[in-house]
């Protein structure tokens, strides 16, 4: 092996280091309200996160953009168009919610994460949700609901509090996570507060790679 190579190698395997968890918050920062389709991003230690929210419309169960706001102290939650200007003041429609249409918040990452965990304020009944993880890029307008199987986290605690949704259940890393009021249930409500992740890094060498290396040099 030559000198530059062995070097390349040593200097990669010192640049290799685990990175530090990183805590989105989304209590404070509201997008732009009565945009339907807004989005909202975030950067922190070098990561980018982009929440997009979504809501099917109507019978045909199709997802529609919807409008994504964030309520100081509170969360961020979904109005779709079908609640359009009643979102802040009846129902808890500014919620993450599945009364009027399945609301969906979809996260993107600049780079690939492992998910740690997500915490959410339950608003007057339980905070069921449904949610995906995958790789690649996720493209919701105008289509049925196509994310696979959905991971679901329930509660039975009927009370206005936060709560953490351990997403360790998630092993590997993804692109994307996409959070829901639960499928197929009328009950659900929710304001997302903070999102957990682990930029995905080379991982660094065991010790005696460590060792074959520096005896290289």
């Amino acid at each position: 092996m030559s000198f530059t190579l062995r070097s390349a190698l040593l200097a990669t395997v010192l640049l290799s280091t685990q990175a530090a968890a990183t805590d989105f918050s989304f209590v404070s920062g509201n997008p732009v309200p009565q945009t339907f389709g807004n989005s909202y991003a975030q950067t922190l230690d070098g990561l980018t996160t982009t929440a997009t929210a979504w809501s099917t419309k109507g019978d045909d169960g199709q997802f529609q953009t919807a409008e994504l706001d964030i309520y100081s102290g509170a969360g961020m939650g979904v109005c779709n168009q079908n609640e359009e200007s009643n979102c802040s003041i009846k129902n808890n429609m500014y919620a993450l919610d599945n009364k009027d249409g399945e609301d969906l918040i979809l996260f993107r990452f600049s780079s690939s994460v492992r998910l740690t965990s997500l915490t959410l304020l339950q608003v007057s009944k339980d905070s069921d949700l449904s949610l995906w993880a995958g790789t690649g890029s996720q493209s919701l307008g105008n289509l049925k609901p196509n994310l696979g199987s959905a991971t679901f986290s329930d509660s039975d605690i009927w009370v206005n509090e936060s709560r953490t949704v351990d997403l360790s259940r998630f092993s590997g890393s993804y692109d994307w996570l996409a959070v829901s009021a639960r499928l197929a249930q009328k009950n659900d409500f929710a304001l997302l507060r903070t999102l957990n992740v682990q930029a995905v890094t080379t991982p660094v060498p065991e010790a005696d790679n460590w060792a074959m290396l520096l005896a290289g040099l």
